[in-house]
């Protein structure tokens, strides 16, 4: 007892004089010349950020948990689209030891769950006192950029590690997958795994839960062998197959399977276990190099270090309560798992082993025989379900991870928006108006744009698909044109409610009355605009033009030329004089909407009444109305009339026989 515990005191002490050492080594030198070479620092600098996610144009802060930093590419209409996150390894935990510790690594990972890079910040390896940034090598690193965070990322499988450094490739390796997949897991939606393996995986949990302990033992899935000690305490040694991660979890819970298919696949390279717990109250005793595995031809071998790997301590799954301490034998590719395989364990103090004959019977034969499990009926079921058009568009939509923060908030507006149109209600329409502008228009820039019109033309529709949120203010746009006319003018564009806001503290004394004349030749100015556009488009392939027609991106980009700074100017001094000015003779936009809107079946409503009253032609904020017609083309929806008609404001007051009467008194004195 007393020289196992000094020799674990010498190794101990062994081990914190090699950590002294390495850290009193001085500050490593990146090697000179390599794109990829260490900054041993985590402070990031945007130009990492660019390396590990070079599609990307910018960048936002760290933010949300886990920390990222998201990435955006700038789109044709002046605005930008999420294309993935980068992450620091060390911001979301656990981190992966390397030799002597963690390897903090800045890595992107895209919207489809694909690693965009990676670059390694920092680390203390043993190596690096030697060989200096030994882990600068841009064929290693290289490996990782495009590569699925589904994949097993193993080392000498899928992933060449570097010769020498077989931990700390591991640790990089790993690292990466695990983290990565955290992050997509928040961000993204990542499940790991298959439908087909999760069905496995349930499948296998399902078949092992009809069965308890005392059953599995008397099948012969559980062996153990129970041995009294010279002490008279008895040692209990169990052992049975947990070569598969539903086995694992099973058997000793997910976090110590977790743990020790990580050792194996580290030290090891393998992850064919045999779980080995260790009860009775003669414990203590235990010597893993007293154990000896033999099978068939193959020489007697010892339980060393390199075959075996902890599994906690039997806290967890099912057997709990049944050990003190768990441990994983790891089997290489020179065991038969078909065949049994002959355990010797020889107690101190003892002259002769205890032999036990373990054989892989049950589910874990059928799993270590390659037994899908599955019968080809559900396979097959499961393979066609996951392959439908249904099942990939909603686990892989077009505009990859869907941001929900986003969709709830449009929603809301299209809440608003509608509440507000059905009840006619000022108050709920300008709180749309005032959402609108501060979060479409400011915060998020998710106006529409006769750029989306020149791009569908262009492209296709399908360049749509792409933004979730665009998708959605297109497709409520178009449905509601469709059905009531302009009611995205109304009160869903955000330099509408611009306009609005001019106009609702701008002195009436201001206003200016346009002649009727120019006014009706003024209309068709936009109609002409949206015509050139779609034409430079079209023919020249000019998709720039629009942004000359389109005050709004300066102004809530903030952002444009001398030039487009004064048309936004004056436009804007145009609607203090003349509400919604811009919508009255210059949206391209709004022409398109009011091309749509002359099939729209729900218009607005007009009594007898209208034929003799101008109450609405005066309050109409575009100028639609000539008594009872109206322009409907021009109409953007604003409520302000029907409002007049429900409440029976000026002539829907009376009755029309009295205002026949009054109109008939008046009418010789004009």
């Amino acid at each position: 007892m007393f020289a196992n515990r000094l020799s674990a005191f010498v190794m101990a002490l062994a081990m914190m004089l090699t950590c002294t050492v390495v850290q009193a080594q001085p500050p490593r030198q990146p090697v000179e010349g390599n794109p990829v070479r260490t900054p041993f620092s985590t402070n990031v600098q945007p130009e990492w950020l660019q390396q590990v996610m070079p599609a990307a144009d910018s960048f936002s802060d760290k933010q949300g948990e886990p920390p990222v930093y998201e990435a955006f590419r700038d789109t044709n209409n002046g605005g930008r689209e999420l294309i993935g996150y980068v992450f620091l390894t060390a911001d979301v935990p656990p981190q992966e030891r390397g030799f002597s510790a963690p390897i903090p690594m800045l890595v992107g990972v895209d919207l489809n769950n694909q690693l965009t890079g990676m670059k390694i910040l920092d680390y203390v390896e043993s190596y690096s006192s030697t060989l200096g940034d030994f882990l600068a090598d841009p064929v290693f690193q290289g490996q990782f950029v495009g590569k699925p965070i589904a994949d097993d990322f193993r080392i000498n499988s899928d992933i060449d590690g570097i010769t020498g450094a077989t931990v700390s490739s591991f640790a990089i390796t790993r690292g990466i997958r695990e983290a990565a997949r955290r992050v997509a897991g928040a961000y993204n939606g990542f499940t790991p795994g298959s439908a087909l393996e999760r069905a496995r995986s349930e499948r296998i949990l399902q078949e092992m839960q009809q069965s308890g302990w005392d059953e599995l033992v008397e099948q012969g899935i559980i062996k153990q062998i129970s041995m009294n000690l010279p002490a008279g305490e008895t040692l209990t040694l169990t052992f049975t197959y947990m070569g598969h991660p539903a086995l694992g979890e099973y058997f000793i819970g997910r976090t110590a399977y977790a743990r020790a298919e990580r050792d194996a696949s580290a030290r090891l390279g393998g992850d064919q276990m045999i779980l080995m717990s260790v009860g009775g109250d003669g414990y203590q005793q235990f010597r893993q190099d007293r154990l000896q595995l033999q099978q068939g031809d193959l020489p007697m071998r010892r339980l060393t270090a390199n075959l075996l790997v902890t599994a906690g301590n039997a806290d967890e799954g099912l057997i709990a309560g049944r050990a003190e301490f768990a441990g994983a034998i790891v089997l290489d590719d020179r065991y038969d798992l078909s065949q049994p395989i002959n355990i010797y364990y020889q107690p101190l103090g003892s002259l002769d082993p205890y032999e036990l004959q373990y054989e892989i019977l049950g589910l874990g034969q059928r799993l270590a025989s390659g037994d899908p499990i599955l019968s080809e009926a559900e396979i097959e079921r499961i393979i066609r379900a996951e392959n439908s058009v249904i099942r990939q568009f909603l686990n892989d939509p077009p505009w990859g991870v869907t941001p929900w923060g986003e969709v709830a908030m449009l929603l809301l507006i299209f809440t608003l928006v509608l509440t507000a149109f059905f009840r006619k209600s000022t108050r709920w329409r300008w709180a749309a108006l005032t959402l609108v502008m501060v979060y479409l228009g400011f915060m998020k820039a998710g106006f529409l744009s006769v750029a989306h019109i020149t791009g569908a033309l262009v492209q296709g529709p399908g360049f749509l698909l792409n933004n979730l949120p665009l998708l959605m203010i297109v497709v409520f746009t178009v449905v509601t044109t469709l059905i009531w006319g302009r009611l995205f003018c109304s009160s869903l564009c955000p330099f509408g409610a611009v306009q609005d806001i001019i106009s609702r503290f701008t002195p009436k004394r201001w206003l200016l009355k346009v002649p009727q004349k120019w006014h009706d030749l003024g209309i068709y100015t936009k109609y002409a605009f949206l015509a050139f556009i779609i034409g430079a488009a079209l023919i020249a392939n000019n998709v720039a033009v629009f942004q000359y027609f389109e005050p709004f991106g300066t102004l809530f980009f903030l952002s444009g030329s001398a030039v487009l700074f004064a048309i936004l100017g004056a436009i804007l001094l145009a609607c203090v004089v003349v509400p919604r000015f811009y919508c009255r003779y210059l949206c391209p936009l709004g022409a398109a909407l009011g091309v749509v809107s002359f099939i729209s079946p729900r218009r607005i409503k007009r009594v007898p009444q209208c034929q003799v009253c101008t109450v609405c032609e005066h309050a109409c904020p575009t100028g639609a109305i000539r008594r009872e017609s109206i322009d409907f083309k021009e109409c953007v929806r604003c409520d302000i009339c029907e409002r007049k008609l429900i409440n029976k404001a000026g002539s829907c007051r009376h009755d029309m026989s009295k205002i026949i009467v009054r109109h008939k008194e008046l009418a010789p004195g004009r």
